[in-house]
């Protein structure tokens, strides 16, 4: 307030005026016109380690082979297309720490099992005797081919870092091995997420643990975002005991049709896709679940 008024704290002012608090998060957050937003954490085999990293749904159908190892319809992609169902962007985390590929003449540019499928083909160039055509293969496909007279010319592609230091040698194949992905994920994996996400703005955010530990601390993280920080997202947990009005829970259980082994809380991805992507003046009451799983439906109406 001018003329001396003060701050405001509490009800204890006597000069008549308007006090007026101005206050801020230091954060961006989404607008009500920015709806599709989506924040989780991947068990990958492929993909950037220890960073947030945003993916469109359209980054995701086309390059998902770049991105995450895998082509588009692969079954260790499902929980990403449940996601894409209805988000737009996903704010993505890679839960883990792997073991990088590597060989001779390149090291993979992600840690985990992926990497084994590459391998490395060194030929002699038709048009000039002394430069190499090195060739990078994922699954016996060529995705990368360079024309070099010496290791030190080539470029890091979208699969593999060259070794400058290597000596060119023609080769039918060198494949890269001893890539690994990490044996356990343990909640200072999900911790680390976490830490990393306050800088970021979305609408909902996914927790795919079952562990009651861990989704608890997936609901205190939301608690206090929201009640402390100001920043409104809603959590979708598995089978939470929170009761609170932040927080979504999924019981139905998930298995598929083709792919063995599906995690069985799986549908907690596309949840958290399709509550990112309603428009603030829509509901989900009612919505459809048009997903690849077979969920578990049987409950009585109470």
């Amino acid at each position: 307030m001018a003329l001396g008024g003060g701050n405001w704290l509490t009800q204890n002012k006597v000069l008549p005026g308007s006090y007026i608090n101005f206050s801020s998060v230091a954060k961006a957050s989404a607008t009500l016109s920015d709806r599709g937003y989506a924040a989780a954490p991947f068990v990958l085999s492929w993909g950037p380690e220890g960073e947030v990293f945003p993916v469109t749904s359209g980054e995701f159908q086309k390059n998902s082979k770049a991105i995450f190892g895998y082509g588009y319809d692969h079954p260790k992609l499902l929980a990403l297309r449940e996601i894409f169902q209805h988000a737009t962007t996903v704010y993505c985390w890679r839960l883990g720490n792997g073991e990088k590929a590597s060989c001779t003449y390149a090291d993979a540019k992600y840690p985990g099992v992926r990497g084994n499928d590459l391998s490395i083909v060194i030929a002699s160039n038709v048009d000039d005797t002394s430069a190499w055509d090195v060739s990078t293969y994922l699954d016996g496909q060529c995705v990368d081919t360079q024309t070099v007279k010496a290791a030190t010319d080539l470029v890091a592609n979208d699969y593999v870092v060259f070794k400058t230091s290597a000596t060119l040698e023609a080769t039918a194949g060198t494949k890269l091995t001893g890539g690994a992905d990490d044996a356990a994920v343990t909640g200072e994996d999900h911790q680390a997420f976490l830490d990393k996400l306050e800088a970021y703005a979305f609408n909902t955010l996914c927790c795919p643990a079952t562990e009651s530990t861990v989704v608890n601390l997936y609901v205190k993280y939301t608690q206090r975002m929201r009640d402390e920080v100001g920043a409104k997202f809603q959590l979708v947990a598995w089978k939470p005991s929170a009761d609170y009005e932040g927080v979504i829970g999924v019981w139905n259980t998930a298995t598929h049709a083709t792919i063995a082994n599906v995690d069985t809380q799986a549908v907690v991805y596309w949840t958290t896709g399709a509550h990112a992507g309603v428009a603030v003046n829509k509901s989900l009451t009612n919505a459809k679940y048009d997903g690849e799983l077979i969920l578990d439906t049987e409950y009585t109406q109470a």
